[in-house]
């Protein structure tokens, strides 16, 4: 598979919006630094929860401990969700677990075997990167977190910056095929609205389905 290989379809709002489970109006950003920053000011002025922001492609993608984060235009998924829920010591780790189970999931019902989670916030295939998480928080009266979600989709070997082609993947490379990035999208958040409802209501459930999901090597 190459990158000349099919033609960059961009993600179409209307279709994400209606798949949505939190029911709010999706945007969909042709360029930004990072759509958790975009996200973060949105929550500052009040978007509601479920709140979700992608973006085609960010100019300053980063992940845990402000490593920047490759987000090649029109490959992958990157966007943000504003959940909006009491932010204390046992919140973090729950956080981190439901975007990642979220995510495992959804990439093992595409047929994906070797797929599993690296603590803290990595979603590897076969000892490769296909996934990141990064979460960013505001405590106060009115607290709430912004979940920032990297997945390489579409991309080729050669898409990825040459310091990082030993080391992380794509779907599409994993299944030999690329997919519909709006498609995949709309199965993520999916499995996303679900997860966060067993961190909100079974959190002990939700941290026994994250540990299933550990890589054990």
């Amino acid at each position: 598979m190459s990158a000349e290989s099919f033609s960059f379809i961009p993600l179409d709002s209307a279709v994400l919006t209606a798949a949505s489970p939190w029911g709010i109006p999706i945007q969909v950003l042709s360029e930004t630094t990072s759509s958790n920053d975009v996200l973060l000011r949105m929550a500052e002025e009040k978007a509601p929860t479920g709140t979700l922001l992608f973006a085609e492609c960010q100019t300053a993608g980063r992940g845990q401990f402000l490593r920047p984060w490759s987000s090649a235009p029109g490959l992958g998924l990157w966007f943000s969700l504003l959940l909006r829920l009491p932010i204390d010591d046992a919140t973090i780790p729950l956080l981190s677990a439901f975007a990642a189970v979220a995510l495992v999931e959804t990439i093992r019902d595409l047929g994906i075997v070797g797929c599993g989670i690296k603590p803290p916030n990595d979603v590897l295939i076969n000892g490769q990167k296909v996934a990141g998480i990064l979460i960013e928080t505001r405590i106060g009266r009115d607290p709430f977190a912004v979940v920032g979600i990297g997945l390489n989709v579409n991309h080729a070997r050669e898409d990825f910056p040459e310091e990082l082609r030993h080391r992380a993947c794509s779907l599409a490379m994993a299944c030999k095929n690329p997919l519909d990035r709006t498609a995949m999208a709309s199965s993520l958040m999916v499995a996303l609205e679900k997860a966060e409802y067993l961190m909100r209501k079974s959190p002990r459930d939700l941290l026994a389905t994250w540990n299933r999901h550990l890589l054990t090597s």
